[in-house]
């Protein structure tokens, strides 16, 4: 066996084989899902999914990572940990355990937190039929967030809008309008999107394939880049006085967060993935939770982020500003550091235990 570290690859192709290989040496069922785009040299890009134990058992685990991209980096690190060190062979004979690896390749794949068409897939979950929710105070933010130039005197009085606006209406405030979700600018930061994207539509078929006849399913989200550095916070994303809350408290030990009461590192969002467990899983009990792992702090992440929605949307011929951008992605993601690795990945042991012994004991 490796050590923990080791379970972290630095791109989507190596992470991709690594825990192939992992699935395979873990006698794990293997698919693998081809997405229509295709990767920085053209490559093929896939969601890969392991899956062990049979359909006829009343309890599902699922870990789903990539769900935003790069974030997937992180993700996979934690999915092999869990199967170099056969802490998926914990589970009891009436629980199977499904693993999501890279819900979306392509962000992966090309260090985005966004798909191919600029969308924040853990806002995509909405109701396409319906009006989409408004967000008006990302609307006066949206030119500041990306100025014209990334360097410069338009930079300089971006900055001064988006610091005038916190100091008037408060950070916290601040945060929510940008990170909520909105459905207006298609080239903007947090964009719902105005269609089911195509990992929306995989992630529901993965879990009414896997998880439609379970009398019991728990799904853990895995996610980085909010939250003191390498510690993988719980979070829950609806209310406390949700049954489903409740639950989650007891099985991770009083550790769950919430934006509903400020106890969260995340805003509160829109349309995200565990809407579509709710949608698709109507008989099972479910358990849904967010593992989310901090990196950096917070200011430094949103403005990875806006650099590279700022690449996407400018397209600069400028090589050493997208090497800086990219790798600032990278930074702001998954720290290149064994102490955070390691610490990602026992923290990935320790919530995944707690997750088999909750099922057990329903």
């Amino acid at each position: 066996m490796s050590t923990l570290e080791s379970c972290f690859s630095v791109d989507y192709q190596r992470a991709r084989l690594k825990f192939r290989d992992s699935a395979t040496q873990a006698d794990a069922a293997l698919t693998e899902f081809r997405h229509p785009g295709r990767g920085p040299s053209n490559e093929v890009l896939s969601t890969d999914v392991a899956i062990l134990g049979d359909a006829t058992l009343p309890n599902l685990v699922v870990v789903n990572t990539g769900l935003h991209g790069v974030e997937g980096l992180c993700g996979s690190g934690c999915l092999v940990g869990l199967l170099e060190e056969r802490i998926v062979n914990e589970r009891s004979r009436d629980t199977a355990v499904l693993l999501v690896h890279a819900l979306d390749p392509y962000g992966l794949a090309h260090l985005r937190r966004v798909n191919e068409d600029n969308v924040d897939l853990n806002r995509n979950f909405v109701d396409h039929k319906k009006p989409f929710p408004r967000n008006d105070e990302y609307r006066k933010l949206h030119g500041s967030l990306l100025p014209e130039c990334w360097e410069g005197p338009s930079r300089d009085a971006a900055e001064s809008v988006l610091r005038l606006y916190a100091e008037a209406n408060g950070y916290d405030n601040y945060i929510s309008a940008v990170t909520r979700g909105q459905y207006e600018f298609a080239n903007g930061l947090f964009f719902g999107g105005r269609s089911p994207a195509f990992s929306n539509s995989l992630w529901r078929r993965l879990l009414c394939q896997h998880g439609a006849q379970r009398e019991r399913v728990c799904v853990i989200d895995i996610h980085s880049g909010l939250g003191p550095r390498g510690y993988g916070e719980i979070q829950f994303e609806r209310g406390p006085l949700d049954p489903e809350y409740q639950r989650a408290q007891t099985w991770y030990r009083g550790a769950v967060t919430t934006a509903e009461n400020g106890s969260s590192s995340s805003a509160a969002i829109t349309g995200y993935s565990a809407i579509a467990v709710a949608e698709t899983l109507h008989t099972a009990e479910r358990t849904c939770v967010t593992l989310e792992y901090g990196t950096v702090e917070l200011e430094q992440v949103l403005n990875a982020l806006r650099g590279d929605h700022w690449l996407h949307a400018k397209a600069p011929n400028d090589l050493r500003l997208t090497r800086e951008i990219k790798q600032n992605m990278r930074d702001a993601y998954c720290c290149d550091e064994a102490t955070w690795k390691r610490d990602v990945a026992e923290r990935a042991v320790e919530v995944f235990r707690w997750s088999l012994h909750g099922l057990s004991e329903c």
